[in-house]
């Protein structure tokens, strides 16, 4: 029943013109960040070939690059960024999709997940644990453990990650960057353990990937200033939340903002959510725009 309201919203919201009025009006010359987890190769095609009409495909780099230089030449209209958060394994067969369209995207990686058979704490069987995302990290854990038996440094019989031979072969396409160690809410974790979580990530993949790592993505999307300076201390250009919205030659690059998008929206729901409709009611439904974020993974 939700799902088909939501359809129903969108699609009313369609019709009514205004998604064609912020797409050629707020968001032409500015860029937006679409953000994915694990779409099925059939639902993100239909997407991609939708968008290819519409906007133009940009990496992350340019987008960065240009607020560095505080230079937007290199920017055409209604640009848009594609990126993926945690780097589930189902991404993998998307990347004849990103040939096809000409995508860069830029996937975001757990670094003590890929390439492992360890879980998600998000995606351990445990039903509620949206609920858990209150706890300070060290009794999430706990309570974790203690549900579900779950430990983050356990080697399980199946992987959700990516593992390296599939990055690997994604990576002359794909931009992999960082998304933390094991993915915690990091404003819940004490000083030492978030610092860790957001350097630690860095190196690890540096000498995984044998890249630079530049780029770091916000697990759940909550930060505060204590993230922002970690992230900067750790030696990031960019971190990304999903704070909604437009990016600009003026943008923080420490607080990219971005329009999340379900991964099995339809047409008429991407629409709306690249607009930034439903963000927009969920987060003034919750009070708060900035920093603190509903329920994704």
């Amino acid at each position: 029943m939700k799902k088909m309201l939501r359809k129903i919203a969108a699609f009313v919201f369609h019709i009514s013109g205004i998604a064609l009025i912020l797409r050629k009006g707020i968001g032409r010359n500015r860029v937006t960040i679409l953000v994915y987890h694990d779409p099925k190769p059939e639902i993100f095609e239909k997407h991609m070939a939708y968008l290819a009409k519409r906007c133009n495909f940009i990496s992350l780099r340019v987008l960065v690059g240009a607020i560095e230089n505080q230079d937007w030449t290199s920017i055409p209209r209604n640009s848009l960024v594609i990126v993926f958060d945690d780097g589930l394994k189902g991404n993998y067969h998307l990347l004849e999709i990103f040939e096809k369209f000409a995508i860069t995207p830029t996937i975001y990686l757990c670094s003590h997940i890929v390439n492992t058979n360890r879980k998600f704490w998000f995606d351990t069987g445990f039903k509620n644990h949206h609920s858990l995302k209150k706890y300070a990290n060290a009794d999430r854990l706990r309570k974790l453990k203690k549900m579900v038996d779950y430990d983050p440094h356990k080697e399980y019989d199946g992987r959700q990650a990516l593992n390296l031979k599939e990055i690997q072969e994604m990576a002359p396409v794909v931009d992999f960057q960082s998304h933390s160690k094991f993915h915690p809410i990091l404003t819940n974790c004490p000083d030492e353990e978030c610092r860790e979580e957001i350097g630690g990530s860095k190196s690890h993949l540096t000498m995984m990937l044998n890249k630079p790592i530049e780029h770091f993505c916000y697990p759940n999307g909550d930060y505060s200033e204590r993230e922002v300076e970690y992230a900067k201390e750790a030696g990031y250009r960019s971190s990304r939340s999903i704070d909604i919205g437009w990016n600009n030659v003026n943008s923080d690059p420490f607080r990219l903002k971005a329009m999340y998008v379900d991964d099995d929206a339809s047409i008429y729901v991407l629409i709306a959510q690249i607009s930034g409709f439903f963000g927009y009611l969920r987060y003034l439904r919750m009070g708060s725009l900035y920093g603190k974020h509903p329920p994704y993974a």
